[in-house]
């Protein structure tokens, strides 16, 4: 039997139910003033069931919806799903996360052009405003990030509809399958214009910083060598201007955790450890996104 998202589902409860009650063809927006919800959306969904086959139309102004037999048979079965199920950041353009996306619904998928989705939220809803841009994810489970654009909300339902703009399924792809091998290291007290020179000549904008016992220590930057030069400090040693804070990965350790680290931490890199915590390669931003254009 055919699966549906729930808010598929309760439309064609209320369709059943409004049908059986008045004997007669339903229009699309006395289920929206039944669900409170927006009737372009009902409008949108009931477009998608007709084409699945749940229900039937008629035109003219006495025409409308009729539940199918196929409707019918699915809202008998015990087995109906209900969507991507799942709990994701949400946050807008403005910056920050306050909310959480708890189910996700795909809608008008037969029309590749105008796609949307229902997003059940959790949290504050009052934060969110018509035209606002919208982020969610990654999801735990499904491992997508979905950016939109919000359209219509509904407080009392707790659900946002947003006009999708991407639509991201992130891989499951170790770190050490996309992170830089051999990974050049530097001594903290080695003058600063050496990390300067191999900047330079490697074409690259960091290295990890060792200790003599080779334990890692901090990390330098093309960033922090420029800082050191604007400062007129020619002769500093790269503990000078290091940062003692590495961020750091496993190598072994999936893709999705370095994303979240960086989203986390706003940063474009992180240094890739083995088991013995030792840096063996740099995973960068750019590094994740050539996933997702090959």
């Amino acid at each position: 039997m055919e699966s549906l998202p729930q808010t598929f589902i309760k439309i064609l409860e209320s369709l059943v139910e409004l049908h059986s009650n008045y004997k007669r063809p339903i229009k699309s927006k006395e289920i929206a003033v039944r669900l409170g919800m927006n009737e372009g959306t009902v409008r949108n969904i009931m477009i998608s069931l007709r084409a699945m086959g749940f229900i039937d139309s008629k035109t003219g102004p006495y025409g409308g919806f009729t539940p199918s037999q196929k409707a019918m048979e699915l809202l008998r079965s015990p087995s109906m799903m209900a969507g991507i199920s799942d709990i994701a950041p949400l946050s807008t353009d403005k910056g920050g996360v306050t909310m959480y996306a708890t189910n996700i619904e795909l809608l008008d998928m037969l029309n590749p052009f105008i796609t949307k989705a229902i997003i059940k939220v959790m949290g504050n809803l009052r934060q969110l405003q018509l035209g606002s841009l919208v982020r969610i994810g990654p999801t735990t489970n499904a491992r997508i990030v979905i950016e939109g654009q919000v359209v219509d909300k509904n407080e009392q339902m707790r659900e946002i509809v947003i006009s999708i703009r991407k639509f991201i399924s992130i891989p499951k792809v170790k770190v050490k399958e996309i992170s830089s091998k051999n990974v050049l290291v530097i001594s903290r007290i080695e003058p600063l214009y050496k990390a300067a020179r191999i900047f330079s000549e490697k074409k690259i904008r960091a290295l990890p910083v060792i200790d003599i016992d080779g334990k890692l220590v901090g990390l330098i930057t093309s960033t922090d060598v420029a800082r050191a030069y604007a400062e007129g400090n020619l002769n500093a040693v790269v503990e000078q201007y290091m940062r003692p804070e590495v961020p750091l990965i496993r190598e072994d350790d999936d893709v999705y955790d370095a994303i979240t680290l960086m989203m986390d931490k706003n940063i474009g890199r992180l240094v890739v450890i083995d088991v013995k915590g030792n840096p063996i390669g740099i995973v960068t931003r750019t590094d994740v996104l050539k996933l997702f254009v090959k």
